[in-house]
């Protein structure tokens, strides 16, 4: 086999130079178009910056924002909430757009659980899944769905969250046996 004689961080750089961006141009643009929105929505240019300034990838986050406020009607402030402290605010976004779009559900509590789930994708699928065949209300099912994935007491049975009192203590789960 033949080894690439260009590394790939020549040929990434080159096509972002051939887009007449340079990286820290690209960088940089994507920080301004966080703002840009952010402000558009009507946050104060302080909270825009500092929360720009913060995220990872600022362009996910503001458009997490973006989507929450036009799809859930909730404030900017409130969706900002929602979205500025989750690993992946696009699945977050696209989490509660689902929940949404199927209807009879409080928009604060589809902001709410899809923020906290781990995997928000797996969380609306739960809800909406549960929904076609139960007659429970939209709002009971995103609170059924928020407590059925993977939590912590599993591995560590007396693990508890703050203000919690301490459960009764759940079996390890222990790994098979291999063959």
């Amino acid at each position: 086999m033949s080894r690439l004689s260009v590394p790939f961080a020549t040929i990434a750089f080159s096509g972002l130079a051939g887009l007449g961006l340079s990286v820290p141009a690209a960088q940089a643009s994507s920080f301004a178009d966080c703002a840009a929105t952010l402000t558009g929505l009507g946050l104060s240019a302080s909270v825009a910056a500092t929360t720009c300034a913060q995220a990872q990838f600022p362009t996910d986050l503001s458009s997490c924002t973006d989507r929450l406020t036009s799809s859930l009607k909730l404030s900017a402030a409130d969706s900002l909430a929602a979205c500025r402290s989750v690993r992946k605010p696009l699945a977050v976004a696209s989490c509660a757009e689902r929940l949404q779009d199927a209807g009879g559900a409080t928009p604060a509590l589809i902001a709410d659980g899809c923020r906290l789930s781990l995997l928000p994708d797996r969380y609306a699928d739960c809800v909406l899944g549960l929904g076609d065949s139960l007659t429970l209300t939209r709002d009971e099912l995103l609170r059924v769905c928020a407590n059925n994935g993977d939590v912590p007491r599993r591995i560590y049975p007396n693990f508890t969250t703050l203000g919690e009192t301490q459960r009764e203590s759940l079996p390890a789960v222990s790994p098979a046996p291999r063959p």
